[in-house]
């Protein structure tokens, strides 16, 4: 295909993909409010399994397809540009206030998966039982946030929420669940357009694998993040669009890693275990400290997190 043809298809999938990524975020509060789940809770399992999606579709397609550069780039560069990028532009738009809870549960359970990453690497391969080890941390993930929503619910922040007319008249929990089906399915559909293009034209300029991974399909498949992330920071539900992050970088780790090892165990170079490894850590601690400091991302620490970000492109790049 073309370039043009290339660059019409990514253009329609960005369009599917803010559409549906809105209506992902409307659905979702909605269930909080039917099943009294805290929005924290909504944006660390609900939001972010969805958002992680092309994430799962990519690192699935390139384990079977035996393209190690392009699953383990995807992984590491949406982790990164999900902190870097995403959460830096959400803080530069609209300050985001840090729900304390987080600092119990989720953001311990994020560093423990990069650090599980790191050491589970150390011998250069993460095997079948590697992947049965992450996926066990994952469920554990999964019922911690789970218990700790339910018992400390709070509708204050929900009650800011603007919800669209189809949104405010449904009430049905099986309607909600349509909605928020038929959302995740344009948002998967959007993001598999935009990669499947976006790898499409980096090639054409003779980009190697993966570097396609670690910034084309990294960025690509982290949109429905950047979406999803800004409309809650727009809608001022600041709690929803930080847990998409945060649960989107557990997720991207103990689940889609997880599964692409149980599907083909992957091979590490070790270049890898150096800049992109540190990387990572860098951007997973940073984002803890900003956190902390007056429980907010402030705009200028959120410039500060899309500056870091257009540096580490730019060493990827000149590398």
């Amino acid at each position: 295909m073309s370039i043009f043809s290339n660059s019409s298809l990514f253009l329609l999938g960005l369009v599917l993909l803010i559409a549906s990524s809105d209506w992902l975020i409307q659905s979702s509060v909605k269930l909080s409010y039917l099943f009294r789940l805290t929005p924290l809770f909504i944006g660390l399992i609900v939001v972010a399994f969805g958002t992680s999606a092309p994430e799962a579709g990519v690192g699935i397609m390139a384990a079977i397809m035996d393209q190690k550069d392009i699953a383990l780039g995807n992984i590491i560069g949406s982790n990164i540009s999900n902190i870097g990028l995403i959460l830096g532009l959400c803080a530069m738009v609209v300050p985001l206030k840090i729900n304390k809870s987080i600092f119990k549960r989720e953001l311990p359970i994020m560093l423990s998966a990069v650090l599980l990453f790191y050491l589970l690497s150390l011998d250069k391969v993460i095997g079948r039982l590697d992947g049965i080890i992450f996926i066990i941390f994952f469920i554990v993930f999964i019922i911690v946030s789970y218990k700790g929503s339910k018992d400390s619910f709070d509708q204050g922040e929900l009650d800011n929420f603007k919800f669209r007319k189809l949104f405010r008249k449904a009430n049905s929990k099986p309607i909600i669940f349509t909605l928020a089906f038929v959302s995740l399915i344009g948002v998967m559909l959007g993001a598999y357009l935009m990669v499947k293009s976006g790898a499409r034209l980096a090639a054409i300029f003779g980009i190697s694998p993966w570097i396609i991974g670690i910034t084309v399909f990294a960025i690509g498949t982290s949109l429905p993040e950047l979406v999803a992330s800004l409309s809650a920071s727009l809608r001022k539900v600041p709690s929803i669009s930080v847990g998409n992050i945060v649960g989107s970088n557990i997720f991207n780790i103990l689940f889609v890693l997880g599964i692409v090892a149980l599907i083909r165990p992957i091979r590490l170079s070790s270049s890898l275990l150096g800049f992109e490894f540190l990387a990572l850590l860098f951007f997973s601690v940073i984002i803890c400290i900003f956190m902390r400091t007056g429980y907010k991302i402030s705009r200028k620490e959120g410039l500060v997190l899309f500056l870091a970000y257009l540096i580490f492109l730019f060493y990827i790049f000149s590398r």
